[in-house]
């Protein structure tokens, strides 16, 4: 396969689209898309713009819940992502709605099949990487929706319908999971 030398700002490659939800210093519920993620066993590491209002709010806060949002929600994500949380009430304007977790101070999104709960362990900014705040955090708890649950209480592959973002900076979009029968 021949390749082509390109000058991209960035480069995503395909990375889970999640909502990331807290309660801001006054303690409203907030939410902010974010593709920038990963996780090992009980750590997760985010990375997130070092202006947007959601990383210095959670930097202050701690707890927040990572939502794992189906295609159904997509315009609920792009409106997240869209808009900044100092502006406008986006539980409210996107109309989702916050729940209380059961074991941070945040809140989980109900319409997302997948939540896991998580409070701020390390935040790195780095003179190299101007304008990214990265932060590590602790899993605390993680929840998923009972039908996507087998009868052994094992997660069922093939029900997720996640959203992966993919892109180069200028051209971006979604890529679906399809279903398989794995």
């Amino acid at each position: 396969m021949e390749k082509s030398k390109v000058d991209y700002e960035k480069m995503y490659y395909g990375f889970p689209v999640i909502l990331i939800s807290f309660y801001d210093k006054n303690g409203v519920p907030n939410v902010t898309t974010l593709s920038s993620s990963y996780s090992l066993k009980d750590m997760v590491v985010l990375g997130f713009n070092t202006k947007g209002y959601a990383i210095n709010e959670i930097i202050h806060v701690k707890d927040f819940v990572i939502n794992v949002p189906d295609r159904s929600l997509v315009q609920e994500i792009n409106f997240c992502g869209s808009k900044s949380g100092f502006e406008c009430s986006k539980f409210d304007e996107a109309n989702l709605t916050p729940v209380k977790s059961p074991l941070v101070n945040a809140p989980v999104i109900q319409e997302c099949p997948i939540a896991i709960e998580c409070t701020l362990t390390d935040v790195i900014e780095r003179d190299q990487y101007q304008g990214i705040t990265n932060v590590l955090a602790a899993v605390k708890g993680r929840y998923v929706a009972k039908e996507y649950l087998d009868h052994e209480g094992r997660l069922q592959p093939s029900m997720l319908n996640n959203i992966l973002y993919v892109g180069d900076g200028v051209n971006r979009g979604y890529r679906y999971m399809e279903e398989c029968n794995n």
